[in-house]
């Protein structure tokens, strides 16, 4: 895959016990990965830090963490030594979104700019901006205080080889990426039906049992919706109405959980032969105390960020909350694993590495 470069542009707790000291070597090396998450053992393992301003969005790939901020920047860790090793620099507004390509070595990020930039994931030099108003459509990039376009959710749809963008003017963007016979960013779809911003994004293919390849968005609207995929037309084939604004989902196991705007985790059961409104709703996960901005699963276990400053581990299935973790002093916007490790980011601008081993060892076996 090649895109056309303008040249480079970066620079090169324990539970309920406050926060802990945050370490000024970022050198300090990261725990050894766990086979198993046991809850009951997590522990701080390192903190990083390095923005001017909060973080808001996280992405991992291999043994690099992609924070971006309120700073305007989006910063890499390498996971092997802990240090920055690159501050990628040209957004002129917050950071809202990132998205790491799980095949070629390829970084997108959104930014209330109303710009996705990418970026090479190897070298980080800034490769391409794309506009959504690319192709003629009259949707001018505007600061996300005036209901502009601001980027809010990227993700890759790996079947078609397509970018997709969440946008705050409610909005979802369909580019194709380039490929050898098209070597060019395409604009393909813009998909209309949400009534306000488009804050998730997930796409179901290759690994689900839904034909065709499927797209499911969650909107401040309250509703999630999905999309069905295809070069001539993607069409919403569904709605679901969630009585509070959808920050994020993760889909795991036939079971779509969304982190809704009262606080709350929704469990449904997805059934590609029942139409979408009609999904049955398993579970309420509650307990935080602010909203719910962050959702990962690992094995059995759910993990939660909240605007609250904690984590929560959830017990899938039974939904049991098994262990509540601070020491952020800020929300935490960000949870995502790398090789059982689990990393989170916070508007603190810090971010943590918590393990159950809490040995100091090389994050990557050797």
């Amino acid at each position: 895959m090649s895109l056309d470069s303008d040249g480079p542009r970066c620079s090169s707790e324990e539970e309920d016990d406050g926060a802990d000291t945050l370490r000024q070597d970022t050198t300090m090396l990261f725990g050894q990965p766990s086979p198993t998450l046991r809850a009951q053992t997590l522990k701080c393992v390192n903190t990083l830090s390095g923005h001017h301003s909060g973080i808001r969005v996280i992405a991992v790939a291999t043994n690099r963490v992609y924070t971006g901020s309120y700073d305007n920047t989006i910063k890499v860790w390498n996971l092997d030594n802990g240090r920055c090793e690159a501050t990628l620099e040209g957004h002129m507004a917050w950071i809202r979104a990132l998205c790491v390509h799980a095949r070629e070595p390829l970084l997108f990020s959104g930014s209330d700019d109303g710009l996705i930039k990418a970026w090479r994931a190897d070298s980080y030099v800034h490769l391409h901006d794309i506009l959504p108003a690319n192709a003629g459509y009259d949707t001018t990039p505007a600061p996300a205080e005036s209901g502009g376009a601001g980027i809010l959710a990227l993700t890759v749809d790996y079947n078609n080889n397509w970018l997709i963008a969440g946008s705050y003017d409610s909005n979802i963007y369909v580019w194709g990426l380039p490929c050898p016979s098209t070597p060019s960013i395409r604009l393909l779809h813009v998909l209309r039906g949400h009534r306000s911003a488009v804050r998730s994004l997930v796409c179901l293919a290759p690994f689900s049992t839904f034909s065709p390849p499927c797209l499911m968005s969650g909107s401040y609207d309250r509703t999630i919706k999905l999309w069905e995929l295809a070069e001539e037309e993607c069409r919403c084939a569904g709605s679901l109405g969630t009585r509070g604004s959808v920050w994020t989902m993760v889909v795991h196991d036939g079971l779509l959980l969304g982190a809704i705007g009262d606080s709350s985790i929704k469990v449904w059961r997805m059934d590609p032969d029942t139409p979408m409104e009609a999904w049955q709703q398993i579970g309420i996960l509650s307990g935080h105390r602010g909203l719910v901005l962050a959702l990962a699963v690992y094995k059995d276990k759910l993990i939660s960020g909240s605007d609250d400053r904690c984590i929560r581990v959830w017990r899938m299935g039974s939904w049991e909350c098994e262990r509540t973790l601070t020491g952020h002093n800020g929300g935490v916007v960000g949870v995502c694993f790398i090789q059982g490790n689990l990393i989170s980011a916070s508007n603190d601008s810090f971010i943590k590495v918590w393990n159950t081993s809490g040995i100091q060892r090389p994050f990557t076996a050797k």
